[in-house]
């Protein structure tokens, strides 16, 4: 089960047990939910796609410890690519 899924969302638009927050990488939207069921996820959505169809997540997973000094490497290596 996802706590990012779209009859979740319908459930639960403003929740009170768990915090859900989106952040805008390029055309994706990353959402990140912390859930006392499901635990700490994330998910994947085309955040400039033009139906409301397209925007369910493309991938949804956990969060697992790692994760957040493999992002803050990918990070490292697009900014060094803008500064090309």
């Amino acid at each position: 089960m996802s706590s990012h899924s779209l009859k979740t969302k319908r459930r639960h638009p403003n929740p009170k047990t768990y915090k859900r927050e989106a952040f805008q990488f390029g055309h994706i939207t990353i959402e990140v939910s912390t859930h006392p069921e499901y635990g700490k996820t994330f998910a994947l959505i085309a955040g400039d796609a033009l139906q409301a169809k397209d925007r369910r997540p493309l991938f949804t997973g956990h969060i697992t410890k790692g994760m957040g000094a493999q992002l803050r490497k990918i990070a490292a290596k697009i900014d060094a690519v803008e500064e090309l």
